[in-house]
């Protein structure tokens, strides 16, 4: 787990909670919401997400914890609030500072902010899922068609090479093309992935 997520606040926040709801409205709110938000992250991010909602109108059909597209869902069944099964979920994580709360609620906030996680605002998580939507809608349109580039000759190659040699020698583009070490690797990815699982199976 590496975002930590108030379900109601944010759904709050997002305006999904400021009408009265049906039989079935609960439920099928807190779907759409759980849906777009598995929507907007990629599956490595979604399987590093946790929501906590809190055990009124939690659907009885389901255990206290569960998976939805990769996403962990829990409800607050063996605690008084939602707050609180955060609250715990923050006091027991084992690597607190590489944590991400998400609320606007002052408590859980401070809670966070003891054990050195990163607190994000329900609106301001709101204004990043708009993005990475926006960003996503501009990279599943299709691409321009570029016209196709001349291939340069033996002789132009060999110009062009010598006349950049000088600047690929650089330390600054040396520097420039080297790997970049903050980015994971497969076996970061891999690592990641059995944290998650080792950790589910702990809830």
């Amino acid at each position: 787990m590496r975002t930590l997520i108030d379900g109601y606040n944010v759904m709050f926040a997002a305006g999904l909670m400021a009408r009265r709801f049906g039989p079935d409205g609960f439920r099928k709110v807190r779907q759409r919401f759980l849906n777009d938000l598995a929507a907007t992250l990629d599956p490595v991010e979604a399987h590093l997400t946790t929501v906590v909602f809190d055990a009124v109108d939690a659907p009885t059909h389901l255990p206290n914890s569960s998976r939805h597209k990769g996403i962990a869902v829990l409800y607050a069944v063996d605690h008084d609030s939602a707050d609180e099964r955060i609250e715990d979920l923050i006091a027991h994580h084992t690597s607190p500072k590489t944590l991400t709360v998400v609320s606007s609620d002052h408590r859980i906030q401070k809670a966070a902010t003891r054990k050195k996680a990163k607190v994000l605002s329900a609106d301001d998580f709101l204004s990043r899922m708009d993005a990475l939507k926006e960003r996503k809608r501009v990279t599943f349109r299709s691409p321009q068609v570029q016209p196709i580039p001349e291939v340069p000759t033996a002789q132009e190659a060999e110009f062009w090479l010598h006349e950049f040699r000088e600047l690929a020698e650089s330390d600054e583009v040396r520097d420039a093309f080297r790997p970049d070490p903050t980015l994971p690797t497969d076996e970061d990815l891999a690592r990641i992935e059995r944290e998650v699982e080792e950790e589910f199976r702990r809830l």
